[in-house]
């Protein structure tokens, strides 16, 4: 017990500069790029952007997500053969889902089906070499969480990646006049790769993994039984969070796109809050919750009101401030307050409910979390087609809402269902 006083203690100031610095890192890249882009072209970067990270969710089929429910007990007992095959079953997977992804946008993109015009091809078809790197950097940082090294989970990606990001266009800007696309994605790129071979060698120095071949003990198939759903989850989940984006792309102007992009970037700290959140109660809520349900329960219970608290001081500033952040990426960006002004309580709300998700995936309840999420999203892209031309982006920004809600309450209500039953059997 004092061993975990100490680890949510320690975690807690972790959390607490993942996510102001975290913020003000990603906040600043975006701010940068945006005055080194046109609006269209920062429009077609967040797209190809939202759209890889789709991809890299969809190659590990929930690897990444399982890893503390798995590994914190793997870890705590130094059996890292188990950890190497747990590695070894969702890396070869996702590199042989990774060139199949890849070949595919590539034809797409041979053919013009996705194009900036008639001359160039959307960045989304170089972005998209990043997903096995992407995936795998995904999956490292959950092994180093697991291990609850949360500074070396958390903290490469959360600040010194957009911060290196940003150096790299200053730098890039001395060079070239007009900046591209394709420029900060190659520079992007390379610096995901250091990140990833780092936590790579962290891990083999701290003797977490092993690179000697192993046999797995766990049969691949029952760890994809229980990583797939939710995979699914996480996909339903962002799909929700960047489908008005999408949308846009096809139905609005590209400034619009771009516009609304620095909205949800701002509001996108709201969500990234929670999952620091959860970052530091997944590990031990992993490792109780089949010896000690009780306390693996009494540390969600505290994740919540963590949650909560840490979602509306978050909220409120962003409402307070939402103007003269949004002025910082130009002075047009201002059409897309609205937009923010929505977005802020839809992902707040939804935060709330992304924890409750996740327990309810734990504990065995992950299909319906699917299938809220599926039905959600059908809400999302009808309220989309309908709104969007109506509109433009506060439309979107509307349709977040409503999804986004629905979502939540169906979680909220699938949670308390769970409990009641669980009561009813314990009474009997």
């Amino acid at each position: 017990m004092k061993e975990q006083k100490h680890y949510l203690s320690q975690g807690a100031w972790i959390l607490v500069c993942s996510i102001i610095f975290g913020y003000a890192a990603d906040y600043g890249f975006n701010l940068t790029l945006s005055q080194h882009l046109e609006a269209h072209q920062y429009g077609d970067y967040k797209v190809a952007y939202s759209l890889t990270m789709l991809a890299s969710v969809l190659v590990l089929l929930g690897g990444d997500r399982l890893a503390p429910r798995i590994l914190s007990k793997h870890i705590a007992d130094n059996d890292n053969s188990a950890v190497s095959s747990y590695l070894a079953c969702y890396i070869k997977r996702a590199f042989s889902l990774s060139v199949v992804i890849i070949t595919l946008v590539w034809f797409l993109s041979y053919v013009y089906v996705i194009h900036f015009d008639a001359d160039g091809h959307h960045a989304l078809s170089l972005m998209i070499v990043a997903v096995p790197i992407i995936a795998l950097g995904a999956l490292l940082s959950r092994v180093l969480q697991s291990a609850k090294l949360l500074a070396f989970s958390n903290l490469p990606w959360r600040v010194a990646l957009p911060l290196l990001k940003t150096f790299a266009i200053l730098i890039l800007a001395q060079f070239y006049i007009d900046m591209s696309v394709e420029l900060v994605i190659i520079a992007g790129i390379m610096i995901v790769i250091s990140i990833v071979v780092w936590q790579m060698w962290l891990l083999v120095k701290r003797k977490i993994v092993t690179l000697t071949p192993i046999e797995s003990n766990t049969p691949d198939n029952e760890l994809l039984k229980l990583s797939i759903p939710m995979m699914l989850a996480m996909l339903v989940t962002l799909l929700l969070n960047q489908s008005d984006l999408l949308m846009l792309e096809w139905l609005s102007n590209e400034h619009g796109v771009g516009h609304f992009a620095a909205a949800n970037t701002l509001a996108h700290i709201i969500p990234v809050a929670q999952v620091t959140i959860a970052s530091l109660f997944l590990p031990l809520i992993g490792k109780y919750l089949d010896k000690e349900p009780s306390t693996a329960e009494k540390l969600f219970k505290q994740a919540k009101t963590i949650t909560l608290i840490l979602t509306v001081l978050v909220a409120l500033l962003l409402w307070t401030f939402s103007t003269q952040l949004l002025t910082l990426f130009g002075s047009d960006y201002i059409d897309a307050s609205p937009a923010l002004l929505i977005l802020i309580p839809s992902y707040g709300i939804c935060a709330l409910a992304a924890l409750t998700a996740t327990w309810l995936q734990y504990t065995g309840q992950g299909k319906q979390v699917v299938q809220y999420g599926v039905l959600a999203i059908i809400i999302n892209v009808l309220a989309n087609g309908f709104l969007i031309p109506r509109f433009g982006l506060t439309g979107a920004a509307m349709a977040t809402a409503v999804s986004l809600s629905i979502w939540s309450i169906a979680v909220f209500l699938q949670y308390s269902f769970s409990k009641q039953k669980q009561l009813e059997a314990v009474s009997e």
